[in-house]
């Protein structure tokens, strides 16, 4: 009897940690695979208003800069955060040797409307190879130098002009500007080409238009809202459009860029804010 006591000893504890060890491999692999699943599927929900605030404001959002969307049910995700270092740092539910599954992610800038996010961990790449390939970055090590590269390509980007040609500092903020000519309706003949960059601080009217309908035909009316406006007030379009309705009445929208045409009762000569429908990281507001 004292013999079976003592192997009961030995082995109950052994056959309780066998059996949480088989129970945590379980637990992890199940948190992979639904990251795998949500990842090869939504990753881009994560990554798009990183890269919208790129293209407002020149550079890699960082800790406190906006709001990143809440982690969504069975993603395997135990949490993710933006990181001072402008990096993103997702959290997964599982473990992998003992440690916590940590996944970054790494901002690698290209030029002034080319970013994307590189994958990175300390995590064999047995274990999250699938779903976190570094293109760029190799291991966690790296990452200082990406950032520093980043630096780098951020401070030589080309500046940018405004429409009175006056030149930015490379990365500012800029938004699209109708320049309208002397005479208001000669817009109908220059359309896009009378838009151009302009720092989005700068205060300008909006240019807002509407359909109207007289009998069986119509046109687009086009005018101006009363006071100017800095065009990094609004955080998206749909902003834009209520200042528009709200100056102006309802069915005026902010004018678009690419189909600038109609009756005008704008000043020759000045500037207004437009939306850029055909190139739309030249716009202040998000689309």
């Amino acid at each position: 009897m004292r013999a079976w006591g003592l192997l009961l000893a030995v082995a109950l504890p052994l056959l309780i940690f066998y059996s949480w060890s088989r129970l945590g491999n379980e637990t992890a692999r199940i948190a992979l695979e639904r990251y795998e699943a949500w990842a090869g599927s939504d990753a881009a929900a994560l990554m798009r208003p990183l890269q919208a605030h790129y293209l407002k404001q020149g550079q890699p959002a960082a800790h406190g800069d906006l709001e990143l969307p809440a982690v969504p049910p069975q993603s395997g995700v135990k949490s993710w955060a933006l990181q001072a270092d402008s990096t993103v740092l997702v959290t997964l539910d599982a473990k992998v040797d003992g440690r916590v599954v940590q996944l970054r992610y790494v901002p690698v800038v290209r030029s002034a409307t080319g970013i994307f996010y590189d994958c990175v961990s300390d995590t064999s790449p047995v274990q999250v190879g699938r779903f976190c390939r570094g293109e760029v970055l190799k291991v966690t090590t790296d990452v200082a130098a990406q950032l520093a590269a980043n630096a780098q390509v951020l401070a030589t980007l080309p500046a940018v002009h405004t429409a009175s040609g006056t030149a930015l500092p490379a990365g500012t903020p800029t938004g699209s500007v109708v320049v309208v000519p002397a005479v208001a309706k000669d817009l109908n003949h220059c359309g896009f080409q009378c838009v151009q960059s302009q720092s989005c601080v700068t205060p300008r009217p909006l240019a807002c238009a509407k359909q109207v309908t007289e009998g069986s035909s119509g046109y687009q009316d086009v005018r101006a809202t009363p006071d100017d406006v800095r065009g990094s007030q609004f955080d998206t379009r749909s902003a834009a459009d209520a200042a528009c309705a709200q100056a102006l009445g309802a069915g005026y929208r902010v004018a678009q860029a690419g189909g600038l045409g109609g009756v005008f009762t704008l000043t020759g000569g000045n500037e207004y804010w437009v939306h850029n429908d055909v190139r739309t990281e030249q716009n202040c507001w998000a689309p």
